[in-house]
């Protein structure tokens, strides 16, 4: 029985990530989901009270794989990972969930988005205390401006990528985020 829910509502998300890619959460009906997943909505129903609540189970899903690839993946000195580069696996990890992501940086209230601001403290910690060890002379503050700069930076690029059709490769829009990101820790020496 658990096999029959599982691939029900893979089959439902599964029809939300292809709705959102044409069009905005706010205009995907509980009717139009159903008859993209080819379900009834009594079978939706079942499984869901709303089209939020499967938005809100993808934004959930997200999360947790975005917790699990910041806590396996490595910083060293100069942004790059011990076997693959920081950046492309982040951007590896967009480009899976690019319908979702999309919506996520592009819905009116993503600024208010509980994934996004706890993705970007996730990213905080993350960066501060790989900045902390490489200049450990470096006050606090200094590496919290660093942070704030360039991950709204990294934000914008990403959204960029998003929005333009992801035209560059994941290893080229990985580079520019990289080059950017250790340029910008020269700021950090001085």
């Amino acid at each position: 029985m658990a096999q029959i829910k599982k691939k029900t509502t893979n089959k439902i998300k599964d029809a939300l990530i292809s709705m959102l890619e044409k069009m905005p959460l706010d205009d995907i009906t509980v009717t139009a989901l159903c008859e993209t997943a080819n379900i009834n909505r009594a079978t939706f129903y079942y499984h869901y009270d709303s089209v939020n609540a499967v938005f809100v189970e993808l934004e959930n899903q997200i999360e947790d794989e975005f917790n699990r690839f910041l806590a396996h993946s490595s910083l060293q000195a100069g942004g790059g990972a011990t076997e693959k580069s920081f950046y492309v696996t982040f951007f590896e990890f967009v480009a899976r969930n690019a319908a979702i992501c999309k919506m996520i940086l592009n819905s009116p209230h993503s600024g208010n988005s509980s994934f996004l601001t706890r993705a970007m403290e996730g990213g905080r910690h993350k960066v501060t205390d790989m900045m902390s060890a490489l200049y450990p002379d470096c006050p606090k503050a200094k590496i919290d401006f660093y942070y704030i700069f360039v991950s709204h930076g990294f934000m914008g690029l990403l959204e960029y990528w998003l929005n333009s059709g992801m035209r560059e490769t994941v290893d080229k829009i990985a580079d520019v985020g990289e080059r950017v990101s250790s340029m910008g820790a020269k700021y950090l020496e001085t």
